[in-house]
């Protein structure tokens, strides 16, 4: 398993659109290629990324595939204006402690 991270900040005064961006069609388009998020941290406080999601997918070809495909850049395409200083990362999943 891979996780990936999705980060990014949202531009000032477009916060409910890019909200209803992402629950509406940004998820549900990864969930149809096989991403779903698992996880969605908001950052109140420091000099992180404002939104960051994640989630796993079964390799790294699989990420690969997903994040690569015509189908998210189309998706990407509706993010952009709503957003800055995105960041797709991939990362090595957890190992089950035995």
């Amino acid at each position: 398993m891979v996780k990936v991270l999705i980060s990014y900040d949202m531009q000032q005064g477009k916060e409910q659109e890019c909200q209803e961006y992402l629950v509406n069609k940004l998820a549900p388009g990864l969930a149809r290629m096989g991403f779903q998020f698992s996880d969605v941290w908001y950052t109140v406080w420091g000099s992180a990324p404002e939104i960051t999601g994640g989630g796993e997918v079964e390799s790294l070809e699989k990420a690969r595939t997903i994040f690569g495909s015509s189908t998210w850049e189309k998706l990407l395409e509706g993010m952009e204006p709503l957003i800055s200083n995105f960041q797709v990362r991939v990362v090595r999943g957890q190992l089950d402690a035995d």
